[in-house]
């Protein structure tokens, strides 16, 4: 007995275990996903689209469970705000009143295979009895009685209705009866069929499905202005427009609608259809501008609140352009007498800015003028000192040649004292130039050339270069030993040659500059004309020579005996990528500079 009862005592140890041991754990609850149904299509279109969609993604994803629900279609935007769904199926002008008032965004959107582009998918056609030969084009059908399926149907109706606003008449008074059955087939084809309706709008390529299953015969019916785009490859009367549109709710799980995009861009097509991205979705929005509905219903209501939101914007331009005009007429008012004497002080300060420039311009063409005396005496008395030289030793050897040979006649006589006396005559009036070019030349004192800079700049602007900007940076006081009007010529010189040289670019820049580089001080003219080519730069840089067509470079050898004079170095650099400075470096002002420079 004992030893049967210590065999079942494992058994009791386990069954107490499990005793304690709790329930399992429940399964944890599946994450529910709603999708709203905005069902303004044909009947089928549920059975053959959107159910097999929804039974698709519960098998891509079993841990979801998917829920679909019915909205009201006649307030779609309450409707779909109400339910709070994660994603909606809508026509096409559905989703987009949802995307402009809720914020819904493009998921997929429905692709029938009879069309080539997911933009131009669905429309509307004009169907007409065959018999009816008064009916041929949209303006024919004006007064007769219509049948549709509803009212807000995208293709089955609101297509149409544009269309007709697109011919210039207004849909709410372009029938005189419109009969609302609910369904296409067979209610709306049926009272076309026993003439109860002279015109029925349906969804594009309706009667051919019909056709092919057999229902109906198009033998019996004609089309009302067909079109013939070829992107849809059945009947139709009207522009295409985007199919179904699935869409989400901005505060859908983002992983979640790329997930569900993901799968039904993979779905493989069903019943003649397939997912795929359309992005032309402006023609809907101009088609319910149009038709004034939805978003835009506000424009055929005449109330204080309707009329706001229809010209706002005219409102405020207008509001904004008199509040403008009344703030311009008070500010004319107060300005008018201050820019007056603006004009007035500003009129007098040209009369005489133009009176010194004169004046200035009349001081450096004499100056200039004695400039250029200065050089050719010294270039004439270094020219002509060895042919005088030459002519005075010739003239005596003729003399005592002739004498030795006892044939100097009084002729002979005459014009060999001719000769002399005239080579005597040129010496003399070489060197009173040379002496008068000397005697007009001031005695050095303590200059600035800051202010000689600015006098220069001043000239500059009042001749034929007025129109060229030009930048001066100088500095407080720059000041040196020299003859002030011999200085300003060398500036206004290097800047009139700058300036003849950037009026051949499209954005001319001139900078006159004065540095400090220690001892001297370095003024420099940059411009920003043409690159010269090495050949050019060479004749400029070692001779002087002006580089212009029609220069003669007298410019730039009185520039460079000034520079002389005053004991400055002039020199030339070319500028990368194009252009040149001019620059000459002066010594500073000393104790003794003057003394020295004056010797």
């Amino acid at each position: 007995m004992m030893k049967r009862i210590i065999r079942y005592i494992p058994a009791i140890l386990l069954l107490l275990a499990l005793s304690f041991v709790p329930a399992h754990a429940e399964k944890e609850p599946e994450a529910v996903v709603s999708i709203g149904l905005l069902d303004s299509f044909n009947p089928e279109v549920e059975r053959e689209l959107i159910l097999p969609t929804m039974e698709y993604l519960k098998q891509k994803f079993p841990q979801i469970r998917w829920s679909l629900v019915h909205l009201n279609t006649l307030k779609p935007v309450a409707s779909v705000e109400q339910s709070k769904a994660d994603f909606v199926f809508s026509s096409a002008g559905t989703f987009q009143e949802l995307h402009q008032v809720l914020g819904y965004n493009h998921v997929v959107t429905s692709k029938s295979v009879f069309s080539d582009n997911p933009s131009e998918s669905v429309g509307s056609v004009f169907i007409a009895r065959k018999s009816r030969e008064d009916l041929k084009d949209i303006p024919s059908l004006k007064g007769k009685v219509a049948v549709a399926s509803q009212p807000n149907s995208f293709d089955g109706w609101l297509i149409g209705t544009h269309e007709i606003a697109k011919e210039g008449y207004d849909p709410d008074k372009f029938f005189s009866k419109v009969i609302f059955s609910h369904f296409q087939f067979p209610d709306s084809l049926a009272i076309l069929a026993a003439g109860k309706a002279d015109v029925g709008v349906f969804s594009a390529c309706l009667l051919e499905k019909l056709e092919k299953e057999g229902l109906v015969s198009t033998e019996d019916f004609k089309i009302i202005s067909p079109k013939d785009k070829e992107s849809l490859k059945c009947s139709h009367s009207t522009e295409l427009y985007p199919g179904i549109v699935l869409s989400t709710g901005e505060n859908t799980d983002p992983k979640l609608v790329w997930e569900v995009t993901s799968a039904l861009l993979s779905m493989p097509s069903i019943n003649n259809s397939e997912w795929t991205i359309s992005q032309k979705f402006s023609k809907v929005n101009q088609l319910y501008q149009d038709l004034k509905i939805g978003p835009y219903s506000y424009l055929k209501e005449q109330s204080l609140s309707a009329l706001w939101q229809r010209f706002k914007n005219v409102i405020l331009i207008i509001a904004g352009i008199v509040l403008i005009l009344i703030v311009n007429e008070i500010y004319l008012r107060s300005a008018v007498a201050w820019r007056t004497r603006q004009l007035k002080s500003a009129l007098k300060e040209k009369i005489r800015a133009e009176r010194d420039a004169r004046e200035k311009g009349k001081q450096l063409a004499q100056m200039e003028k004695f400039g250029v005396i200065s050089q050719m005496s010294g270039m004439l008395a270094h020219e002509l000192q060895q042919p005088l030289l030459a002519i005075g030793n010739f003239t005596s050897g003729l003399k005592m040649y002739m004498n030795k040979q006892e044939r100097l006649d009084k002729v002979s006589s005459e014009a060999i004292q001719h000769i002399e006396k005239n080579t005597k005559r040129i010496a003399d009036i070489v060197g009173r130039v040379r002496s008068y070019a000397k005697n007009k030349r001031g005695q050095f004192e303590l200059v600035d050339l800051a202010e000689i800079a600015k006098r220069a700049l001043t000239s500059a602007k009042g001749s034929a270069f007025a129109d060229i900007p030009i930048r001066l940076k100088v500095p407080a006081k720059a000041e040196v030993y020299g003859q002030p009007l011999e200085l300003e010529l060398i500036m206004v010189n290097l800047l009139k040659n700058a300036c003849s040289e950037v009026k051949k670019v499209k954005d001319p820049q001139i900078v006159l500059s004065i540095e400090d580089e220690g001892k001297c001080w370095r003024v420099s003219v940059r411009d920003n004309g043409p690159k010269l080519s090495p050949q050019e730069f060479l004749r400029l840089r070692q001779m002087g020579d002006s580089v212009k067509d029609d220069g003669l470079g007298i410019g730039l050898s009185l520039v460079r005996g000034l520079c002389d004079s005053h004991g400055a170095s002039l020199s030339f650099s070319q500028i990368e990528p194009q252009g040149i400075c001019a620059a000459f470096v002066i010594e500073k002002r000393s104790d003794d500079g003057a003394d020295r420079k004056n010797n």
